[in-house]
């Protein structure tokens, strides 16, 4: 298989390339801190402490030194609160408790702290693109890293302070431009550290993220392989997430694990009895309100009984059901790929209402025209060293969306794909075929 080049080492003229950069970190900064200022302020005295998902006990927790312990029956075990050691990735728990002790319990200081911290590595990513573009789609390009920007889908991710999308969300696009941004340079260190660091904290964000992380590694490393120490010291630093999460997990919980304890209730809530029935659920409803009848007549003594109860009774739904199985996956992958409505938060009214469906549907076009491209440059077209590029982003889209096929999917879940799909496509608007006719870097 042909990687080839994967983009010039110098693409334009550099002032020029500059000065683009500059302008989409203005605009993309601006319009950031705004949303947050439109959506959090009516927040700003709730305490940090009420944030949902357990992101606002545990940051508690940590900031009193105690992990990240929460009690609760805040997963359907009504009169049976069970005590979370591992229920949590650290990522979103530990960026609100830093901001929380900087700034105090104020919910909107915290928001635009947050904002900031998550958008450097998007910011990032975007300076990767624009230090190569060619001067004919220097505008196009532009527009499109700009353009995630006036889409609600991603503002959701950049303002939200209680998903792990709003975490992960810009640490995926910077491990995905360094895979679609490679340039014709060996590997170096510090490219090396910004991949590993990207990855890391992509996969301590959300465990569902693991199959991500680990096409991207695959995808990055491979091109190099050739450089045999630098892979291998490379994906020593790739294995210090997992394995240090998983001691972290056996001394805080007691059990060596690459996940958390409630990835088996994840499971369960999509592979049960009356899945079919509500999902997907109605405009601002989760699954969550049918947590207690998964739960009724049961009592846990702790997290891990909860957790493996759940995935015993997932696995056993699957294995004696196929074709409600197979039903409901049908329906997840077309949340996944194809739904252009907003499931799993809370609608909006008025004109948010208008912009909030305008967001999904262009989100859903900029998705679809990414992957019919990666289609065609893998499977039907000449796509030159493009092929690597776009083969490496359909494994990436895959990996995202399995663990949403085989658990549940909201908007929010695939919403973190939008700019891996706009990275994709300004990656696909700086080939040019004189240069790969003429790549002889192969492999």
């Amino acid at each position: 298989m042909r990687t080839g080049p994967d983009v010039k080492q110098d693409g334009g003229d550099a002032g020029a390339n500059r000065r683009a950069y500059l302008l989409a970190l203005v605009v993309t900064l601006a319009i950031a801190l705004a949303a947050v200022w439109v959506f959090d302020r009516a927040s700003r005295g709730v305490s940090l402490y009420m944030l949902g998902n357990f992101v606002g006990p545990t940051a508690h927790s940590l900031m009193q030194g105690k992990g990240l312990v929460v009690c609760s029956v805040g997963l359907g075990t009504v009169g049976n609160p069970i005590c979370f050691h591992a229920g949590r990735m650290p990522v979103a728990s530990a960026v609100v408790a830093l901001g929380w002790r900087l700034l105090g319990d104020r919910y909107l200081a915290v928001g635009f702290f947050k904002a900031l911290l998550m958008l450097a590595p998007l910011e990032a990513a975007i300076w990767l693109v624009c230090r190569r573009l060619p001067a004919t789609r220097r505008a196009m390009s532009v527009g499109l890293l700009v353009l995630p920007f006036l889409l609600t889908p991603f503002l959701a991710d950049v303002v939200n302070l209680q998903v792990e999308e709003g975490y992960s969300y810009s640490l995926l696009a910077l491990a995905a431009a360094l895979v679609l941004f490679r340039g014709r340079e060996p590997l170096r260190w510090g490219r090396a550290l910004g991949f590993a660091g990207a990855t890391a904290g992509l996969y301590l964000a959300k465990s569902s993220m693991a199959p991500a992380a680990a096409v991207l590694a695959v995808a990055f490393l491979w091109p190099y392989r050739r450089q045999t120490r630098m892979v291998a010291g490379t994906l020593a630093l790739l294995l210090l997430a997992p394995l240090g999460w998983g001691m972290w997990q056996q001394h805080a919980a007691g059990r060596f694990t690459f996940g958390t304890s409630v990835d088996g209730v994840n499971l369960h809530k999509g592979n049960e009895e009356g899945f079919l029935s509500h999902y997907p659920p109605l405009p601002g409803e989760t699954l969550d309100r049918y947590d207690p009848a998964m739960n009724q007549g049961l009592h846990f003594n702790d997290e891990w009984s909860f957790n493996d109860y759940h995935q015993r009774a997932a696995v056993r739904f699957m294995r004696e059901h196929p074709g409600a199985t197979a039903e409901g996956d049908w329906r997840k992958l077309e949340v996944v790929l194809f739904s252009v409505r907003k499931l799993g938060s809370k609608p909006q009214r008025g004109a948010l209402e208008v912009l909030e469906t305008a967001g999904v549907v262009v989100f859903r076009v900029v998705f679809l025209v990414a992957g019919g491209l990666a289609l065609w440059l893998v499977f039907g077209g000449q796509g030159g060293s493009l092929r690597y590029a776009a083969g490496a982003y359909l494994a990436l889209v895959a990996a995202v969306a399995l663990p949403y096929v085989v658990g549940f999917a909201y908007t929010r879940h695939i919403s973190v794909l939008l700019y891996p799909a706009v990275l994709f496509l300004c990656r696909s608007l700086m080939s040019q075929p004189g240069n790969e006719r003429r790549a002889k870097e192969s492999t």
